[in-house]
């Protein structure tokens, strides 16, 4: 007589205590991966920025956080954020780093494999770069190649004559009350004495504004000239 068929019984499930086990090991794996990849996206694509002056207003206020590409080279027009630690003497304006236990992780990770997110840093507008013959003053305004650019300055600004470098930029602010810029280091203070920043010190390109909200996008750029 054929023996009676022996029923199919399911897979014993995992216990309860495994998958928990599981799940918990899992949390911390993906909490680090996900710092990591903030690190790494700040440290080579993008980086935000805390706007610590009025040196580029009324394109960019004090306060407002703007968000900066770090891949390819800017163009004159440009408002780029430069590390100027070496460049120029002054206050410390470091980028920012977000308040926090998240802010400090990134922090520390970041200074653990070499990555500097507090260097010194000024924004500023690139109006020359290499050859260009950068002149003050012609009725009150820089010139480039003969082209007035940027606020109008001080009757008593200090006259000069150079010529950018290859390979560096010479940076303007946006107004001359509040300036920490090219101009400033013209003569002094700078490591080449021209006031120009090495193309391999900026930081990257401001794409655009992210605080406020309600002034979210990228952030206009003035007439040539302004009075």
């Amino acid at each position: 007589m054929t023996s009676a068929a022996t029923p199919d019984t399911d897979p014993v499930p995992a216990t309860t205590a495994g998958a928990g086990s599981s799940h918990a090991h899992r949390v911390p794996v993906l909490l680090a991966a996900g710092v990591l990849a903030v690190m790494l996206v700040r440290a080579f694509l993008m980086q935000p920025y805390a706007v610590a002056s009025d040196s580029m207003s009324p394109t960019l206020d004090q306060g407002q956080r703007v968000l900066v590409a770090k891949v390819g080279s800017p163009s004159v027009g440009d408002v780029v954020v430069a590390d100027v630690t070496q460049a120029w003497p002054g206050p410390d304006r470091s980028t920012h780093i977000d308040d926090g236990l998240l802010g400090r992780a990134l922090g520390s990770a970041s200074g653990a494999l070499g990555i500097d997110l507090g260097e010194r840093s000024v924004l500023g507008r690139v109006v020359a770069t290499g050859g260009d013959e950068v002149v003050c003053c012609t009725e009150g305004h820089l010139t480039v190649d003969g082209r007035p650019v940027g606020p109008r300055l001080a009757e008593n600004a200090a006259p000069f004559r150079i010529t950018v470098p290859q390979g560096r930029y010479f940076l303007l602010s946006d107004t001359a009350a509040d300036a920490m810029d090219s101009r400033t280091h013209v003569g002094a203070g700078s490591d080449t004495t021209d006031g120009t920043i090495a193309a391999d010190a900026v930081i990257g390109t401001v794409v655009t504004r992210i605080w406020p909200l309600s002034q979210l996008g990228s952030p206009s750029t003035p007439t040539t000239t302004q009075p």
